[in-house]
């Protein structure tokens, strides 16, 4: 009786493994739609994120409306995620979207003319009818960048941030429709890429991705776009 009640708590664990996805081994990207009905899109989805940008840049149509707000760090296995207590917003063809949460993501999940960078800051944002938007920024090794001082002590323990010193508002941007990057794949996500990356030091980067990512990459593989005429 003892070894019937062994088996069947083992038999639950190996379960609940099964749909505890990540980014390498058993439950890699690759195998994240046959991990559980709620995942499906991660391998049927049409319009799937990240992709691989080789069109054209377009002049930003978005308006921001950011100011210093409280962010909580929030960690799980895979990485962290920093959430906003502030109604901060930008606004895309007349529709509010609020800044709900930040993360990032190595190396970038994004490919530029077949290129990664280093690092991928996605800020997600969404609208009072529950759509999302994300404003994905490329981050480099360069110069110090003192300016992301304010970005290293939030990493740690959360803090307030002040988006606007980081956001180049003048910057080309890549918009299309895709999805969640992480399950379950859920599409109709806003996505606009930055193509200007943020310089930082070698040092900040690799502080960055110390308080923030927890495995080797939490990059998921490009997927297949298709383009439409917006």
């Amino acid at each position: 009786m003892k070894n019937k009640y062994l088996l069947i708590l083992l038999s639950f664990v190996v379960f609940s493994c099964d749909k505890n996805w990540s980014y390498e081994g058993r439950n890699q990207p690759q195998s994240w739609g046959d991990l559980q009905e709620d995942y499906k899109f991660c391998k049927i989805g049409y319009n799937q994120s990240p992709i691989d940008i080789t069109e054209e840049f377009k002049p930003n149509d978005l308006q921001f409306f950011y100011k210093k707000a409280d962010v909580e760090k929030v960690a799980d296995l895979r990485f962290a995620k920093f959430e906003f207590d502030s109604r901060d917003y930008l606004i895309r063809t007349k529709k509010k979207y609020y800044v709900r949460r930040f993360e990032f993501h190595h190396p970038s999940e994004h490919l530029i003319n077949h290129e990664p960078s280093s690092l991928e800051m996605q800020i997600y944002h969404k609208s009072d009818d529950e759509q999302w938007l994300v404003l994905a920024i490329m981050l480099e090794v360069g110069a110090e960048n003192k300016n992301f001082e304010q970005f290293l002590k939030v990493t740690k323990s959360g803090g307030q941030i002040d988006l606007n010193k980081f956001v180049n508002k003048q910057d080309l941007l890549f918009f299309y429709d895709g999805s969640q990057t992480t399950p379950p794949c859920r599409e109709g996500v806003k996505w606009y890429v930055m193509k200007t990356p943020i310089k930082i030091s070698k040092e900040q980067m690799n502080e960055i991705i110390k308080s923030t990512i927890f495995v080797k990459s939490n990059a998921r593989p490009v997927q297949k776009f298709h383009p439409e005429k917006y």
